[in-house]
């Protein structure tokens, strides 16, 4: 393969284009396809890709999966390749959109003459002026051949039979060979395609050979046994064999421990059978109980004489002995059953069981042997052969219309395939790639890369290196289906999306689902969002801080109040207490509440009142208002600084704005431009089974065409008054006056002389 791609990459003028931060294969012609095959797979855009995805192209899909595991490979892709060069003259019709290919373009005659059928079985005139053979014609052709009574798959029913032979006798003979088991099930029509299933059932040419094989060996299996050596008991033979097979083992059993019982002079108490007994008898004995079973059928006897009707037999096998002794009862004396008798019976049945052994296996013994007779005895049962065979013939015209029909599928949906496989220009100029599964919608904005994910646990850690922002979604709809999508949220921002969100997805074939955000792996999205997140980032902790410090102080306040509350009402109480009593620690006398004037007692009152607070405490304190007006003092030299530094910078003033705000915004742009240079599509397919061969990148514009965010249409009538809109503040006014004030600060201070061309000190002015 790599030696052949070398030498025609040498010799054929390949053209390349740079498509998602990688070189790309151009295909233009008939020509370029037909070399892809010859094309090194190192510089194709995937290897490998999943058997799902756009469900047009199902049926070609699994044309392409000749092995059915699942997944489509390069070897795939070149194989279907090879077999369209093969069929057709020219490929070039594989760009222009369509169902059909003239008969013209077919290559060999073969096909030609199946092209023609095509349109016969059809319903078309074979003479059309297009002479073109759509996939629809081939779909019907098809079907309709695959319920003809020879439509080449070798296999013919009882009713292909009656049609063609007319034979009542044939016709009973196959319906009786398929019940005895030996039968075919007829071919699918539509091995290329979906194109519905022949399910007769039939025989064909090896059913058909192993059946009369076997009924001959049964037939003559069973003249064997017709004399008396092998049925000594005639008709009853087979009886009394079944009924001495389910004794033999227990009998031989009982004649060996009886011969011990002869040898050791010892009873059944030596042969070690207690312990069987008292494991019997300790739970409920049952006729089938295993334990009961495992016991001699009777307690063995010197004389090695078994007695069959004593009524000391194991019970558990009592029944099977009765049926034994009526079986062979011919062959007994007087109901017992000696050593030498039943070495006698063994020797008697032996023949029977040896021809049991040599019974045919085939399943043409169940019709028996006058059935079988009659059916070898059919005349036309020969005749079956060569209908068979007349059958079988028509597999190669089958063959080749199912070979135009699938050269039509190609024809209508390789250069798709091949567009997301061979190179992604589906995805990068039409933005509608294979494995694209629809669009959601969410948060104002319309996400096209939307791909079916089976296991979203297992897709996230292998997708998170894709560096796009990805959205997991489980999306259902009201007659119980259940999907989920992830969506790459390539611009805007992330301000409003969390696990929880709802949006609507529409799948490809139109259909809606309530989708609902259950995983997200955060990424940057645009540099637009970088630029701004330092500044939300303030917001956020102001208001965060704000938040804390709003939330202590109305903490602090309702437990003040509480305490103040708890107070007035303990002070209240101790007024009535008796004279002398103390309240919170302070002696309470009788100067100290009524007696006092009225600063005095106010003061007393306060100073004994628990909770309560001083004149002292009230007082704000000289070193405090010295440190505030410091810090304000400090606060506005900063600002004077920073005022004086931007005036003094004249014309480059804007300059010194906007490097401001790159030192602040700058590090959170840079970070974002270097993650989203790198966001790759690659990570995000490899997640679920493609094989990507390079990094497909998605840069700034590109997402921004991924992802459309919600804008008003062109010439709308836009009403701006909100009858509910906040009352706006004059900040305006109120930052034209600060400026004012900052301006006319710096003239005060001289700051400004080298602006303004009239310099007025400010110890003049006070001087004056």
């Amino acid at each position: 393969m790599s030696k052949r791609a070398d030498t025609m990459q040498s010799g054929y003028g390949w053209s390349f284009t740079r498509i998602g931060g990688v070189d790309q294969v151009v295909l233009r012609n008939g020509e370029d396809i037909a070399h892809i095959p010859c094309l090194d797979q190192k510089l194709w855009a995937a290897l490998a890709m999943p058997k799902k995805g756009d469900g047009v192209l199902s049926e070609t899909l699994d044309l392409l999966d000749a092995d059915n595991d699942g997944r489509i490979r390069a070897p795939d892709i070149c194989a279907a390749i090879d077999f369209a060069s093969a069929g057709l003259v020219s490929l070039d019709d594989f760009f222009s959109a369509g169902e059909s290919i003239k008969v013209s373009n077919l290559k060999t005659d073969a096909l030609k003459e199946a092209a023609q059928k095509v349109l016969q079985m059809a319903s078309k005139e074979s003479t059309l002026r297009a002479q073109e053979v759509s996939l629809s014609d081939t779909a019907v052709a098809l079907e309709r051949f695959a319920q003809e009574n020879l439509n080449g798959d070798g296999v013919v029913s009882p009713e292909d039979v009656q049609a063609i032979t007319g034979s009542e006798a044939l016709t009973l003979a196959v319906k009786a060979i398929l019940d005895a088991g030996h039968g075919a099930a007829g071919h699918d029509a539509g091995s290329y395609a979906r194109l519905g299933v022949n399910d007769k059932h039939g025989l064909d040419k090896d059913q058909y050979e192993r059946f009369i094989a076997d009924a001959k060996a049964w037939l003559e299996w069973n003249a064997k046994g017709d004399n008396a050596t092998v049925k000594p008991l005639g008709e009853g033979t087979d009886a009394a064999w079944s009924a001495f097979a389910a004794v033999k083992d227990k009998i031989d059993d009982w004649f060996l421990r009886s011969r011990l019982v002869l040898l050791t002079g010892k009873g059944q108490e030596a042969l070690g059978e207690e312990e069987r007994f008292k494991a019997l008898f300790a739970g409920k004995i049952e006729l089938n109980s295993p334990e009961l079973l495992a016991l001699p059928i009777a307690t063995p006897q010197a004389s090695l004489v078994l007695d069959l009707e004593s009524p000391g037999l194991n019970p558990g096998w009592a029944g099977a002995l009765e049926t034994f002794r009526n079986a062979i009862a011919p062959l007994l004396v007087a109901g017992t059953l000696g050593a030498s008798d039943w070495e006698r019976i063994k020797a008697v049945l032996a023949p029977y069981g040896a021809w049991l052994a040599e019974k045919p296996a085939g399943k043409a013994g169940s019709l028996g042997k006058q059935k079988l007779t009659e059916i070898l005895g059919t005349p036309e049962i020969a005749t079956l052969p060569a209908l068979i065979q007349e059958d079988a013939s028509k597999a190669a015209l089958r063959d080749k219309m199912l070979d135009v029909h699938k050269l039509i599928l190609l024809r209508r949906d390789l250069m798709r395939i091949l567009r997301n496989f061979v190179n992604f220009s589906d995805f990068y100029l039409e933005r509608d790639g294979i494995f694209q599964a629809g669009h959601l919608f969410l948060d104002g904005r319309e996400c096209e890369l939307c791909i079916d994910v089976e296991n979203p646990n297992a897709h996230a850690l292998l997708a998170s290196m894709s560096n796009v922002y990805l959205a997991y979604c489980d999306c259902t709809r009201k007659d119980g289906s259940k999907k989920t999508i992830v969506a790459g949220f390539t611009a805007g921002d992330a301000d409003n999306l969390f696990v929880g969100r709802n949006g609507v997805f529409y799948d490809k074939d139109g259909l809606d689902w309530d989708a609902h955000i259950v995983r997200i792996v955060a990424q940057p999205i645009s540099i637009r969002e970088a630029f701004f997140s330092p500044y939300k980032l303030v917001a956020r902790s102001i208001e965060n801080m704000v938040q804390r410090r709003a939330s202590s102080a109305e903490a602090s306040t309702q437990t003040k109040l509480n305490n103040q509350a708890e107070n007035a009402i303990a002070a209240a109480v101790g007024e009535k207490k008796p004279e002398g009593a103390q309240t919170g620690g302070v002696q309470a006398s009788p100067l100290g509440t009524a007696g006092a004037g009225a600063g005095g007692g106010r003061a007393a009152t306060l100073s004994s009142t628990p909770g309560g607070s001083s004149n002292a405490s009230r007082r704000i304190d000289v070193g405090t208002v010295a440190a505030i007006g410091v810090a304000l003092g400090s606060i506005g030299t900063m600002i004077t600084n920073l005022l004086v530094g931007f005036v003094g910078m004249g014309a480059w003033l804007p300059v010194g704005i906007v490097v401001i705000i790159l030192l602040i915004s700058g590090p959170s742009m840079l970070l974002a431009y270097l993650k989203l240079r790198k966001r790759n599509l690659g990570p995000i397919l490899d997640a679920e089974g493609w094989a990507v061969n390079g990094r497909l990148k998605i840069n700034v514009p590109f997402g921004g065409a991924l992802t459309h965010l919600g804008t008003l249409p062109a010439g709308v009538e836009r009403k701006l008054m909100d009858p509910f809109a906040e009352k706006r503040r004059p900040w305006g006014l109120y930052a034209v006056l600060a400026v004012i004030v900052a301006v006319a600060l710096l003239w005060i201070f001289g700051a400004m002389d080298s602006i303004l061309p009239i310099s007025i000190q400010f110890g003049t002015i006070i001087g004056r």
